[in-house]
């Protein structure tokens, strides 16, 4: 198998990040901890797009308020549809970052940084180009979370239960619905193995 076909066969995973990202997100109002990065708020925003898995053609595209928490976002997450793309902000110490993210690559897109301080052009790119590094960090740590949970045997004993408690849920989901023994850290996951 050669690259390429390795990485089609592997884009299912942004879309699973997603919606374990949004579970987690609702389960705790948008508060978490983050490796390396301590407590922030990830929310999801005033866009979201959800698809069909197999026939794209059939998309549930919302807007406006928070469609993340829509009754017409988990009727489509009950009919198999999956997140595809979402406007998620992130908040962390009082610096709020706001970017679209498209599942399949992973990519970033429409982001906007927390206002910039430097008074001296050179200083203000070189502070821009930090906070930009800073956003991807911050994802970057929240799907190593992810992708050790999913590896983890967790994953398909109590993950997926829960989420699909979260999905059939007419209402908001309480934190303890999330399994928190079934998120696995890279150094709690190299210990254990």
């Amino acid at each position: 198998m050669d690259l390429i076909d390795l990485i089609e066969t592997r884009r299912f995973l942004g879309s699973e990040f997603m919606m374990w990202l949004w579970f987690k997100s609702e389960c705790y109002d948008g508060l978490m901890e983050v490796e390396e990065h301590g407590e922030l708020e990830v929310l999801f925003d005033d866009a979201l797009v959800l698809e069909a898995y197999l026939a794209e053609t059939e998309r549930n595209t919302f807007k406006g308020g928070a469609p993340a928490y829509s009754p017409e976002a988990k009727v489509a997450l009950q009919q198999g549809k999956r997140v595809s793309r979402a406007k998620i902000r992130v908040i962390k110490d009082g610096r709020e970052w706001l970017l679209t993210l498209k599942a399949e690559g992973m990519d970033f897109s429409s982001v906007k940084i927390p206002a910039v301080l430097s008074r001296e052009e050179d200083e203000k790119f070189y502070e821009r180009m930090y906070l930009v590094e800073e956003l991807e960090d911050i994802i970057n740590a929240l799907y190593r979370t992810f992708i050790y949970t999913r590896l983890s045997p967790q994953w398909h004993e109590a993950m997926v239960p829960a989420m699909k408690t979260w999905i059939m849920a007419e209402d908001g989901v309480a934190p303890d619905v999330y399994p928190e023994a079934a998120e696995q850290q890279g150094p709690a996951m190299a210990k254990s193995a």
